[in-house]
């Protein structure tokens, strides 16, 4: 029997660990409910699966997850004070930090920093690095996930993968 993820679509292990070899995915593989260019389960690598758990650390507030109530950080609490209090990337990167690390999550490194937008909105921008394991076979680092308020004051976040660098 072929060790398959789904059957019908036709996808096997060999083939997510020919993509992202195991020595380089500490901590796994994550199947979106998603397919790919080739009508299978899309799986993305652990640096993938990092920046999508910084997402959800940011937009989530605490108490949000009842098993874990200290998780989240609610960016969205910070928006209005981006011009005001200068301290406020270095709360959130180390808050970030705490945070991956409670989730066990390593081989990111993150800077926080200032920005406006063409509309003269605060922007927040937050960029991620993964180190050479996490790196391995991507070239999608650093992401750049910026953070800002729309006119209709709604939060807006958007990311930017980096093109290939090679």
């Amino acid at each position: 029997m072929i060790n398959m993820l789904d059957e019908e679509k036709g996808i096997t292990l060999a083939e997510v660990e020919h993509k992202y070899p195991r020595v380089f995915q500490s901590l796994g593989y994550d199947v979106l409910m998603d397919t790919d260019s080739f009508n299978k389960p899309k799986v993305i690598s652990t640096f993938q699966l990092c920046v999508n758990s910084i997402l959800c650390l940011l937009k989530m507030k605490p108490g949000q997850y009842p098993s874990i109530p200290e998780l989240g950080l609610d960016v969205e609490q910070y928006l209005h004070e981006y011009s005001d209090d200068q301290s406020i990337p270095a709360t959130i990167r180390t808050k970030l930090y705490d945070q991956l690390n409670l989730l066990q999550l390593t081989g990111v490194q993150i800077e926080v920093m200032f920005d406006k937008t063409d509309d003269g909105f605060d922007a927040l921008l937050i960029q991620i690095t993964g180190d050479e394991r996490l790196e391995y076979g991507e070239k999608l680092s650093p992401v750049i996930i910026g953070i800002t308020y729309d006119q209709l004051s709604h939060m807006y976040t958007r990311v930017s993968y980096a093109k290939d660098r090679s």
